[in-house]
């Protein structure tokens, strides 16, 4: 049996795939990992990606909506409470898109540089 070249952590996790084997589903549901990856195996009872995910997420959707908000009110003159229901639609349905995406990407690289929770147990 020939060796496989090592999953990128990209590829893996941007197409919401197994980081060990790049195939099976990383989700069970939305944002629900997988016990297992039904491809090769791989056990993802410890996945974890914290909040990392949604900071990354809010950070990146507010450099976004900031700016459309004010090319709505003062670029294209529309009243301030359509330009603001513009916006906000805007940001729920881009936070609901990049959520998924984030999530398994940053699994992905935890998965890669075998990151695990920190304990007291860790420091020597």
């Amino acid at each position: 049996m020939t060796e496989r070249a090592p999953i990128s952590p990209w590829v893996a996790g941007l197409r919401l795939r197994c980081p060990q084997c790049g195939e099976g589903k990383v989700f069970a549901g939305y944002l629900r990992f997988r016990d297992t990856c039904s491809v090769c195996g791989a056990d993802f009872k410890a996945a974890d990606a914290g909040d990392g995910p949604a900071v990354f997420v809010i950070l990146v959707v507010g450099a976004i909506v900031a700016p459309l908000l004010i090319i709505f009110q003062y670029g294209l003159h529309l009243p301030g409470w359509l330009a603001l229901t513009l916006t906000m639609v805007a940001a729920i349905v881009l936070c609901l898109a990049m959520l998924p995406p984030f999530k398994a990407l940053l699994f992905a690289f935890q998965w890669k540089h075998k990151a695990r929770e920190a304990t007291g147990k860790d420091i020597q």
